[in-house]
C-alpha cells in the first residue's frame, strides 16, 4: 500500500454519538474504500458486543441495551 497513491477522508465529528467519535475512510486509486475506521473515544462495553456483526443489526442490538425506543411516538407528543 506504501506504493499506492491514496486519498483520506476524515468526517469529524460525529453526531448522534454520546461522547465523541470520528469515521476515517482510506480510498484506493479507484476511489474505491479500502479501510475504514469509527472511533469513539468513550467505552461503554457493549462496543466489543457488537463486534462481529452486521452493521444494519446494530441499531436494534444498542437500542436494546440502551432502553431506547425503537422510533419517535406517534402525535408529536400530544395525547389523542
Amino acid at each position: 500500500m506504501a506504493d499506492q497513491k491514496t486519498t483520506k477522508i476524515t468526517i469529524d465529528p460525529v453526531t448522534r454519538v454520546e461522547g465523541h467519535g470520528r469515521v476515517t475512510l482510506h480510498l484506493d486509486e479507484q476511489g474505491e474504500v479500502s479501510d475504514a475506521r469509527f472511533h469513539i473515544v468513550e467505552f461503554r462495553g457493549f462496543e466489543r458486543f457488537i463486534q462481529g456483526h452486521p452493521y444494519w443489526e446494530v441499531p436494534v442490538l444498542v437500542q436494546r441495551l440502551r432502553h431506547l425506543p425503537s422510533k419517535p411516538p406517534s402525535g408529536g407528543g400530544q395525547s389523542d
